[in-house]
């Protein structure tokens, strides 16, 4: 049972005073409003949700409740007073844990899998959460000390999440080459037949003909997402004369108009955040997927911020957007009627 997207989202008491009802497009959401409007905290509190099973940790809202495509499938967080209260009751005589004391606490409920039978929400929903803002990683906080202090050059918040990104895209990669295999295998055999025949007719030549052509039309499908975004990524890097390589060791990395090798470390926060974006969306293989973007326009130029929408659709055609951002102007192109203001969907 897969849940392709999410159809609405009921949320009540927004700061303590809002109450929202979105009916969402299955393909493409954009979100503007004010700041301090909740869009972010909207975002975040789906992502939550979806992401998450037993009980979470929300700022800000009372309830909030998610439905989807499948029929009567939701997943609904409500304010867990009582556990509220005993958290209180529990660090009240120990004042290092101070900011623990507002924590707004919610009780997960949702239908996706019979109560005899509980999973892991990931089971049913395929979904990633993209926040690409370039922070030091010395001014975060929460870090490990050692994760602060990276080998490999990673420097900020972005070069953490292309450090796993990397790793996923490691494991796309063999998975594909894993079915190149396959496909060689099976082919192969009965092409090495037709090839040793000592007097092949024009049969056995057309039949030998035939299979190379499938089998490589197969080997291209498999690699045609992949290809597809070495084309892109390579397209929007055209200005910096930047091309797309792959090193010994599988990882991606960049060379220059001198053929100099340059890690994805080295390069702009916008080009970064592109890579970040895609290669997420890569990774969703094509399959149905909620991918949320909270303000992908930053650091992005105007021309790829006009682009972005087509690039991710063209990658994963089975996903549905949500993105939040201040600069609805640069996803109007096409997409005026998948813009919602937060004011159309609050009531007081």
């Amino acid at each position: 049972m897969a849940i392709n997207y999410i159809k609405e989202i009921t949320v009540k008491k927004l700061f303590g005073e809002l109450d929202i009802k979105w009916q969402l497009d299955p393909k493409v959401n954009i979100l503007i409003g004010k700041n301090g409007s909740g869009k972010t905290t909207l975002l975040r509190s789906i992502k939550d949700c979806i992401m998450s099973n037993n009980s979470i940790v929300i700022k800000n809202i009372d309830s909030i409740k998610i439905k989807f495509d499948d029929g009567n499938k939701y997943i609904s967080a409500t304010r867990d007073l009582k556990s509220e209260s005993i958290l209180r009751d529990n660090i009240q005589s120990n004042t290092g844990y101070d900011r623990l004391r507002n924590l707004e606490i919610h009780k997960i409920e949702s239908n996706i899998f019979p109560e005899e039978n509980k999973k892991p929400f990931s089971d049913a929903i395929n979904s990633c959460y993209i926040n690409t803002f370039e922070v030091f990683l010395t001014d975060i906080e929460d870090l490990d000390r050692s994760d602060k202090h990276t080998k490999n050059g990673a420097n900020t918040e972005l070069d953490l999440f292309l450090r796993n990104l990397i790793n996923d895209w490691k494991s796309y990669l063999l998975t594909l080459r894993n079915r190149e295999a396959e496909i060689t295998v099976s082919f192969d055999e009965k092409i090495k037949q037709l090839s040793s025949k000592t007097s092949a007719d024009a049969n056995d030549l057309q039949e030998l003909k035939t299979l190379l052509n499938e089998k490589n039309n197969k080997i291209d499908d498999i690699n045609f997402y992949k290809n597809l975004f070495i084309r892109q990524i390579n397209a929007l890097f055209s200005d910096s004369k930047k091309q797309l390589d792959i090193d010994k060791n599988n990882s991606i990395i960049f060379r220059n108009h001198l053929d100099k090798a340059l890690s994805i470390y080295q390069l702009s926060s916008g080009e970064k955040q592109i890579l970040v974006i895609l290669l997420n969306v890569l990774h969703q293989k094509n399959q149905p997927s909620i991918i949320l973007m909270d303000e992908p326009e930053v650091s992005l130029h105007l021309a790829w911020q006009h682009q972005l929408i087509d690039m991710i659709q063209s990658l994963n055609e089975n996903c549905q957007l949500i993105i939040v951002t201040h600069a609805a102007g640069v996803f109007s192109k096409g997409w005026q009627d998948k813009i919602t203001k937060m004011a159309q969907i609050t009531t007081r």
